[in-house]
């Protein structure tokens, strides 16, 4: 933000500053409202327990959004702190205008916030309703991710080559144009920009006004009906009857299994997209690669810290091809969707240990579930490299070395979850993001990617391409059936009996 604000300064731009600190204010808390309020001030799971203290609803939502509220402040303090740091390095300093530029970040999240309580209320209530509403939130997740980084990809090809004085200038004028965009399309961020470059009292107080009066009036609107805004949000849909299935159509217990991980895995999109974010990273490296060429992204500068000429890349052509398949094991290595599954399982671990099948069994499906959407991401990425060019030998390489190092890393952190899984948590993400198996697969399989990746390109270098490729073949074989022993050790202990993981 120092140095978008700097920017704005070089062109001239410095007077736009004060309304993109309200919008930067503005987004960081409306982000913040969308992700955390579904859950804390709304759909609860403990709303019958907090319904029964001898408290008011209105001290109860008060309870529930003034933290929303404060952390929102806190982003937007820290986001505008920067931008008004160079603001005032260019405009005139007095003790009102940084007074009201330090009103301005306190308030300019408060409004916003409280309207993105509404909205994701109003979502939430139309998504318990839709049967595939995680399944679209993913979907839409991974769009995002994917754009995400493609923009990256392309901003920094468009931006390679260009000096850097004249990339600050056009940094400045696009944030410049975005801010009046703003201060025209949002009125208060008008306000706030004349309270701070003007000194206009009148601005200041519409914008503490309405800061201040539209949080108020949306907390006192969601106690006067905070039992049926707790309904709208968690009432599921409507369940058509289906019929019995036969025995012809019923699933074995391994396929059942495995399904009920995958619906689970799509019903949770911040487990899907923290756990499969290296599989979306692998495909859009291989497609980076079969539209651009390995050589044509080492040369663009898309690649950040990396820039080599043509001549440089030539030379280095049998570290570069022993050294790709590791950019697609580091990212199978990294998406364990079968890390936290068995302290996923909480409070209906009981039908996980009575379930009449084996302890394999109920870890098998916990595993193939991870390899089947490992698989799709692998294949997908094998057919981008083979049309774009890529020799089969390289792509087997590629494939080989994904599947590897995502088996036996996820069967390790498995068999570790397993052995010591975590049934107390209060929010999935203590296990989700937190877990000792997340953390431990994780790392070790980001680690063992760099190591033997490094090996490779050794082995490249002194004794030619033939001994990196089967480094790159041997190599993830040896960390799968690594995982997979351990694993197997793991199931033939068996499922712990009551009071397991307590």
């Amino acid at each position: 933000m120092w140095l978008l604000g700097g920017s704005m300064v070089a062109v001239g731009a410095a007077e736009a500053i004060p309304a993109l600190a309200a919008l930067a204010g503005s987004l960081a808390a409306v982000a913040l409202v969308f992700v955390k309020a579904p859950g804390a001030v709304f759909g609860c799971r403990d709303y019958d327990l907090v319904a029964a203290l001898p408290v008011s609803v209105r001290t109860v939502v008060l309870s529930r959004t003034a933290p929303l509220y404060g952390f929102g402040v806190a982003l937007s303090a820290l986001l505008s702190a920067s931008l008004y740091a160079a603001y005032f390095l260019a405009a005139p300093v007095s003790p009102p205008a940084v007074v009201a530029a330090a009103l301005c970040s306190v308030c300019a999240p408060l409004a916003p916030a409280a309207v993105a309580t509404l909205v994701s209320l109003a979502l939430a209530s139309v998504a318990v309703r839709f049967r595939h509403a995680g399944a679209v939130q993913l979907v839409l997740s991974v769009l995002v991710v994917a754009g995400v980084v493609a923009g990256s990809l392309a901003l920094g090809r468009a931006s390679s080559g260009v000096d850097d004085a004249a990339a600050l200038v056009a940094m400045g004028d696009v944030a410049g144009a975005l801010s009046a965009a703003v201060a025209s399309a949002y009125p208060p961020a008008a306000w706030a920009a004349a309270a701070v470059r003007e000194g206009s009292v009148a601005g200041l107080l519409a914008f503490a006004a309405l800061s201040l009066l539209l949080p108020a009036l949306v907390t006192l609107a969601l106690a006067a009906c905070y039992p049926s805004v707790n309904a709208a949000a968690t009432s599921g849909p409507r369940r058509c009857a289906r019929p019995a299935a036969t025995s012809r159509d019923a699933a074995g217990p391994l396929r059942a299994l495995t399904v009920k991980e995958l619906r689970r895995v799509g019903s949770m999109p911040f487990y899907a997209m923290n756990s499969c974010a290296g599989l979306i990273l692998m495909v859009v490296a291989a497609g980076a690669v079969a539209l651009f060429g390995a050589d044509a992204l080492l040369t663009s500068g898309v690649i950040n810290g990396v820039q080599l000429d043509a001549r440089a890349v030539a030379a280095l052509r049998v570290q570069v091809d022993a050294a790709l398949p590791w950019v697609f094991g580091f990212c199978g290595a990294m998406s364990l969707t079968s890390a936290p599954a068995v302290s996923l399982e909480t409070r209906a671990s009981w039908l996980m240990l009575t379930t009449p099948v084996g302890a394999g069994t109920v870890l098998a499906s916990k595993l193939l579930a991870n390899l089947v959407l490992g698989g799709v991401a692998i294949a997908a990425s094998a057919v981008a490299l083979l049309a774009g060019g890529t020799g089969p030998l390289l792509v087997l390489q590629c494939v080989v070395t994904a599947a590897g190092m995502l088996t036996g890393f996820a069967a390790f952190a498995l068999a570790i979850d397993a052995s010591r899984p975590n049934l107390s948590w209060t929010t999935p993400a203590e296990v989700v993001k937190r877990g000792l198996p997340v953390m431990v697969g994780s790392i070790g399989g980001v680690l063992a990617s760099f190591g033997l990746g490094f090996l490779s390109v050794t082995a490249a270098g002194a004794l030619g391409p033939a001994a990196s490729a089967a480094v790159n073949l041997a190599a993830p074989t040896v960390c799968a059936l690594g995982g997979l022993a351990f694993l197997r050790a793991v199931a033939r202990r068996g499922l712990p009996g009551p009071g397991w993981g307590e």
